[in-house]
């Protein structure tokens, strides 16, 4: 079980450090990730931006969404532990990435 997380974690990271490299920008404002209720992931996006998010949790399971400004948008269904969540935006710095505590 360990080399199949080890694999896709590879394979995940193949395919996001390209885009770490030549998306750098110099904004100030990324997504907040905090943990909501049993299962959720809260994404609260900075004013005046929007943003793509998607994330898994350590079972791999897979959630999307797109948010905007004004109320935080949740990510549902993970399983507890950590859930990995990756942003994609249309301001620099284009690219965000983060790790929350799942309840």
């Amino acid at each position: 079980m360990k080399k199949k997380i080890a694999v896709r974690a590879a394979i995940a990271s193949a395919v996001i450090a390209p885009a770490m490299v030549f998306v750098g920008g110099t904004a100030h404002a990324v997504p907040a990730l905090s943990a909501g209720a049993t299962g959720e992931v809260v994404v609260t996006v900075p004013a005046g931006e929007n943003w793509t998010c998607f994330g898994f949790d350590s079972g791999f399971n897979f959630k999307t969404g797109a948010f905007g400004p004004g109320p935080a948008g949740k990510l549902s269904g993970f399983v507890k532990g950590n859930a990995t969540v990756f942003c994609f935006g249309g301001t620099a710095p284009f690219f965000f990435t983060g790790s929350v505590a799942v309840t």
